[in-house]
């Protein structure tokens, strides 16, 4: 997307970026309408971190579960099962800060926990997932 195109120019010139996520796909971690990230370039992402990447045509900012071959597999904190792969080429940046009511709370017990839950095994991290949106949905 254009808007893709223009974020990955400032962040390749070492600017930073910010903006508010869409969406629920990162959902508890990133609340959509409410946080604010502040993205920066980075070269070589790790296995935790949250990054804006074009994927199928799309723009993502999902966290990078694993890397592979030059590639890296992202998924969205609230997804199951569904993950990306996309090539270190098409990774704009990644989030260095997160923004609630002002305040950052990148480092706080909660991101960290959050961020923890996609390194359980698979039938762990289903339970917790499916808790967490139930939380999300009121129910």
């Amino acid at each position: 997307s254009e808007w893709y195109d223009r974020v990955r120019k400032l962040l390749d010139s070492g600017s930073t970026v910010e903006f508010s996520p869409k969406g629920y796909s990162m959902w508890p971690t990133l609340v959509p309408g409410r946080d604010v990230v502040r993205m920066a370039h980075c070269p070589s992402p790790r296995a935790g971190d949250i990054v804006l990447a074009r994927w199928d045509g799309k723009v993502v900012l999902h966290r990078v579960i694993g890397i592979c071959g030059g590639g890296y597999i992202l998924r969205g904190d609230s997804n199951l099962y569904q993950t990306e792969t996309c090539p270190a080429t098409d990774i704009a940046g990644r989030v260095e800060c997160i923004m609630r009511g002002g305040r950052d709370i990148s480092d706080s017990l909660r991101v960290r926990i959050l961020a923890a839950i996609q390194r359980m095994p698979v039938p762990v991290r289903r339970l917790a997932v499916r808790i967490i949106n139930l939380r999300k949905n009121g129910k």
